[in-house]
């Protein structure tokens, strides 16, 4: 039986093959590959390849490239556009509302229309008995007014309800000596049936050169009020 041509055992005992070549033993050794020689080698293989893949990555990037330039004009808005909240604004404070100068005003069953406003030292009777004489300690503001009943029943009116406010906001009550000799065979408290009005004086003591600003009006002691701005 012949023996095919290849690698097969060195028959001299060496390690490693020897080339047969049909007919004779050749001097075409082999030496065997150690285990960390192979594993160069499957290394080795591995990186070649991945370094081939790289470049094939490479080249296809530019070529990428040359067909889609990249343009910054004509470049899509960002769908995620921060936006900013608008500030809340807070209301300022609403105060009571003042009517103007000689408006006519209500609270409750009553219409104020002030008439006139004075200024005196001292006030007395419409006769000007000097035993029916009060006078200020600054001096008396005086403002005159016509009241009117606009409810359906009697109603009471009370000169001590009523409050003149200055320009800085100070609160001057009605002096009751003042406006009971001022309204005499009126008093100062009196009642006033529905549909008719009265004409009263009523007199605050206050520093002299004050600025009264404001005149409150109250049907009641008890009642929210309503202010007219005095000239």
């Amino acid at each position: 039986m012949t023996t095919p041509a290849g690698w097969y055992p060195d028959p001299s005992g060496q390690p490693g093959q020897r080339y047969f070549d049909g007919t004779s033993w050749t001097e075409h050794r082999a030496q065997p590959q150690s285990k960390k020689s192979k594993k160069g080698i499957i290394l080795g293989s591995i990186g070649a390849v991945l370094a081939l893949f790289l470049l094939i990555g490479l080249a296809s990037g530019g070529e990428d490239e040359k067909k889609s330039p990249t343009t910054t004009k004509a470049s899509a808005p960002s769908s995620s556009v921060s936006t900013v909240a608008p500030v809340p604004v807070v209301p300022e404070p609403v105060g009571p509302t003042v009517a103007p100068a000689g408006s006519a005003v209500r609270d409750g069953k009553f219409e104020f229309l002030v008439l006139s406003i004075e200024r005196a030292k001292s006030v007395s009777d419409p006769t000007g008995n000097p035993y029916m004489t009060t006078t200020a300690q600054g001096e008396f503001i005086v403002i005159t007014m016509s009241v009117t009943n606009i409810g359906n029943e009697a109603q009471n009116y009370f000169g001590q309800n009523q409050k003149v406010i200055d320009a800085n906001g100070r609160e001057y009550e009605a002096n009751s000596a003042a406006g009971m000799w001022m309204n005499t065979g009126l008093s100062i408290m009196g009642d006033i049936n529905p549909g008719n009005a009265i004409q009263v004086k009523i007199a605050f003591d206050v520093p002299p050169g004050t600025q009264a600003t404001e005149l409150e009006l109250h049907d009641s002691m008890v009642s929210g009020g309503v202010s007219v701005r005095l000239v």
